[in-house]
């Protein structure tokens, strides 16, 4: 649950999604509706959790009620999905996995990765968050305890040579997924979780500088194009263009507000180009519901996925 001050939580116990829970401090929503077949959020992931058991379901044109989809040993908390539709989860233990590309129908592999700097020692840790870069080529997570006072580190792995480096980040990080903006930055939630603030980490020139203001949650589009953020729990998701967000000119594309009975949003998402958005919706009877909006139908909602009973919510889409 968000205090005011600067809010670090480890994803270190494999209590389903009880790290995503708490970062929006909530626990969740409304009833679901059955769903029309053109309605279907084709390519969307839906890590869910209750109690100490996760599961993952994914959604394409032939598997309109969505499919379960295989998830490494060891309690999932995050989920990113990359380029070619390979995934990399974030473990109970601070760890991270990669998958194989994803076969609706068929079994997925897991391999855990094990990353060394130059120097042939482990990265700081543990891991949290995991997103891959829109190119598809490595990963970024926060690394560090997210509960103590010790200094948080961007993480920077390269799977496909199990090779890390890391960057400071300096200030005090907010427990939030990073978002990146563009193949080479970042951006982290920063400062406090009643006043946040944010850091965008250029990987190419190594540095840090100030990013926009205002925003407890944020997501971006593959491509760079839209921005998704929530201001904090309770608050409209606002969809804005990448370029204004970062000018800080205030304007917006499309809001989407809490519906009747919902407290807030736990976890979003934007495809690839920014026309879709998911959204996992928290209330007050203690589950989590899912929502897909569109653009093109001015940001209304568009499809309601069922899922498993669950209270708590990571969305992502496949690429």
């Amino acid at each position: 649950m968000p205090s005011p001050t600067p809010v670090r939580r480890p994803l270190s116990t494999a209590r389903a999604l009880a790290a995503v829970v708490a970062l929006a401090g909530l626990v969740a929503a409304a009833c679901t509706s059955p769903e029309s077949a053109s309605a279907v959020p084709d390519g969307l992931l839906a890590l869910t959790g209750s109690g100490d058991s996760t599961a993952l379901t994914a959604w394409d044109a032939e598997r309109t009620k969505g499919t379960p989809v295989d998830l490494p040993d060891g309690g999932t908390t995050w989920i990113s999905a990359g380029r070619a539709r390979v995934l990399v989860a974030t473990m109970a233990k601070g760890t991270t996995a990669t998958s194989r590309p994803i076969d609706l129908g068929n079994d997925t592999t897991w391999r855990t990765i094990k990353a060394k700097d130059a120097t042939g020692d482990s990265p700081p840790g543990p891991l949290a968050f995991a997103t891959w870069q829109p190119g598809g080529g490595r990963y970024a997570a926060l690394g560090g305890d997210l509960l103590s006072d010790d200094p948080i580190a961007v993480v920077l792995i390269d799977p496909s040579v199990s090779t890390a480096f890391d960057i400071p980040v300096g200030r005090d990080v907010v427990a939030a997924p990073p978002a990146w903006i563009d193949d080479d930055r970042l951006v982290v939630v920063t400062g406090d979780a009643g006043a946040p603030t944010s850091a965008i980490v250029d990987t190419a020139n190594v540095s840090v500088t100030d990013g926009p203001k205002g925003a407890r949650l944020i997501a971006a589009s593959a491509n760079g194009k839209r921005v998704a953020t929530m201001a904090k729990q309770g608050a409209p998701v606002m969809v804005r263009d990448m370029d204004g967000w970062l000018a800080g000119d205030g304007t917006a594309i499309g809001s989407v507000a809490p519906p009747d009975g919902v407290s807030s949003a736990i976890s979003f998402a934007l495809d690839a180009t920014g026309q879709r958005l998911a959204i996992a919706w928290a209330g007050d009877d203690g589950k989590v519901t899912l929502a897909v909006h569109a653009a093109n139908s001015d940001w209304a909602r568009v499809a309601q996925p069922k899922i498993p009973t669950a209270s708590g919510a990571v969305v992502a889409w496949m690429r």
